[in-house]
């Protein structure tokens, strides 16, 4: 690559570029730009997607970032902003040279809420996957919990609390879970027996209550986490939704995808639809529920109104949530193409998050079944034989998480002498 000035893109050197015929098509086309988050695994699989089609991508991150996403083969250039405040003039500088209206994607939400007040002036310019403007609506969990019970979806109890005695007041029986009601935390999600223990982990993060939502948690493992990936076209009325549920997550019980499978589940479908339609989106939306398996009925835990970071999930179904957002905005009779129905019992593998799940739970390296994904048909989230650079650059990440977190080798460790 050449080197970057100050906010400007890094080209592609010539054998980093699709070559021959790949090259001339990608002329012909609408470009695409991603604007990815810390880690990019989400934002990879959109330039995969498109790249692997001759979708010009470029990509879109601050700089600093740890991102992935612009190491690909497929990314054709890659602009390093300095802070989030700089990422709108970049992106309007960057259509004001483009040949035609590109096509723009955000793979994370923050991202998402900081260009929400341009959502005008880059609705001028780009072609939106995303509801840049209705983020603060989209993104309130307040909300979400409303709408899912108008629709008739079950919603765990739920808490807002303002201050720690109001935290002490809640009352319930069951254990309870707390989120991040908004922004990013340190912690995806914290389960306690009670409030008392809630309000310890709480204080050990160095949180307040009014930074969290409190939830009645459905008990049940992580196999019974179900997601709804949905595409609700701008062009016409086609609503195109995949299932899968969660094998493994970050941290067991409460975390993100580690290991998860497309499955046949018509009643998350269902109720993915219904939530999109009820919340008028046109565009992405990744749902979340649980399965209570004592009374057999599906919570609502939480959407996100852009692709979850496993999107990639959906490709040997036959579901890309990249390429039907790109279809949508560049060639809407493509979509009438598309067959609704997907199918495959196929895995998908985040061999990072998988291992952060096992330093959690380092017993169960010992347990066959913990490895039957890897030997099954699966989807990577990183590795690709066409792709090398964004799963070296992850393995660099990854060996320097291993050398941080030590207890991780000690344990094994322990393990191996103990089956020894």
């Amino acid at each position: 690559r050449k080197s970057a000035s100050r906010n400007s893109p890094v080209e592609l050197s010539a054998e980093r570029r699709p070559c021959g015929a790949l090259a001339l098509d990608c002329a012909e086309m609408k470009p695409a730009v991603v604007c990815v988050g810390e880690s990019g695994t989400n934002g990879l699989a959109t330039v995969r997607s498109l790249g692997r089609r001759a979708v010009p991508a470029h990509v879109f991150s601050l700089r600093g970032s740890h991102e992935i996403a612009s190491a690909s083969r497929y990314c054709r250039s890659h602009t390093a902003v300095d802070g989030p405040a700089d990422l709108c003039t970049a992106l309007l500088d960057f259509a004001r040279r483009a040949a035609e209206r590109p096509v723009l994607y955000i793979d994370n939400d923050p991202i998402l809420k900081v260009l929400a007040p341009h959502a005008k002036v880059l609705a001028a310019r780009f072609d939106l996957v995303d509801p840049v403007g209705d983020a603060e609506r989209l993104t309130d969990k307040r909300f979400q919990g409303e709408l899912a019970r108008r629709c008739g979806i079950a919603v765990p109890r739920t808490w807002f609390p303002k201050s720690w005695p109001e935290l002490l007041a809640i009352r319930s029986v069951k254990r309870l879970i707390a989120k991040p009601a908004a922004g990013r935390a340190d912690f995806k999600a914290l389960i306690a027996a009670n409030t008392a223990e809630l309000a310890a982990a709480l204080r050990g993060r160095i949180a307040s209550p009014e930074q969290v939502l409190v939830q009645e948690f459905v008990e049940g493992d992580d196999t019974q986490i179900y997601a709804g990936l949905c595409y609700r076209a701008k062009s016409r009325e086609q609503c195109f939704v995949l299932s899968a549920r969660k094998i493994r997550q970050t941290t067991p019980g409460a975390g993100i995808m580690a290991v998860g499978q497309t499955v046949e589940a018509p009643q998350v479908r269902e109720m993915t639809r219904r939530l999109a339609k009820a919340a008028n989106v046109r565009g992405v939306l990744s749902t979340e529920f649980k399965l209570d398996a004592r009374d057999g009925r599906y919570y609502f835990i939480e959407w996100n109104p852009r692709p979850a970071y496993f999107q990639s999930i959906g490709w040997k179904a036959g579901f890309d949530l990249a390429w039907l957002a790109y279809c949508d905005h560049a060639d809407p009779a493509q979509l009438a193409k598309i067959d609704r129905a997907f199918s495959g019992e196929h895995f998908w593998i985040n061999l990072h998050a998988d291992l952060m799940n096992l330093s959690k739970v380092p017993e169960r390296a010992l347990d066959p079944k913990r490895w039957q994904p890897y030997l099954r048909r699966k989807q990577w989230a990183v590795f690709a034989l066409d792709d090398l650079a964004p799963w070296r650059k992850s393995l660099r990440r990854l060996a320097k998480w291993l050398m941080r977190d030590r207890s991780f080798g000690r344990v094994l460790g322990r393990l191996a002498a103990r089956r020894a």
